[in-house]
């Protein structure tokens, strides 16, 4: 891919991001939610949940007085990255933290450096 990941196909269909650097080396928060990893960006533009510590939270970029809790990935390492055939995006975390995307028919609702949803995933 040239920016850091290159993706493996999973036997049932889904995409697992394979990525250079698994450190997470900064958060941003625009009119967006993004999580860097050394030279690859994963971009969240839609609601998401985050699970970490037995807490669930429910995060939307749109609204950024609900993100604070996006902030204690940081430091963090990923463990797996990867995105399932109907178009979900998860990335574990070495803490165990979790961070489900779902498709969405409004917006783009993740990347992965240059990879948005995937083909034939709802948009």
């Amino acid at each position: 891919m040239g920016d850091g990941c290159r993706i493996k196909e999973l036997p049932d269909g889904g995409k697992e991001f394979v990525l250079e650097d698994r450190a997470l080396s900064f958060v941003r928060i625009d009119d967006r939610a993004t999580l860097g990893f050394g030279r690859t960006e994963v971009a969240i533009a839609g609601p998401f949940v985050l699970r970490i510590g037995g807490v669930t939270h429910a995060l939307d970029p749109g609204r950024r007085d609900t993100l604070g809790a996006l902030l204690t990935l940081y430091p963090g390492t990923v463990r797996w990255l990867w995105a399932s055939p109907d178009g979900q995006l998860a990335a574990v975390f070495e803490d165990g933290a979790l961070v489900t995307v779902d498709p969405s028919p409004a917006v783009t609702a993740w990347s992965v450096g240059n990879v948005a949803n995937l083909p034939g995933a709802p948009q």
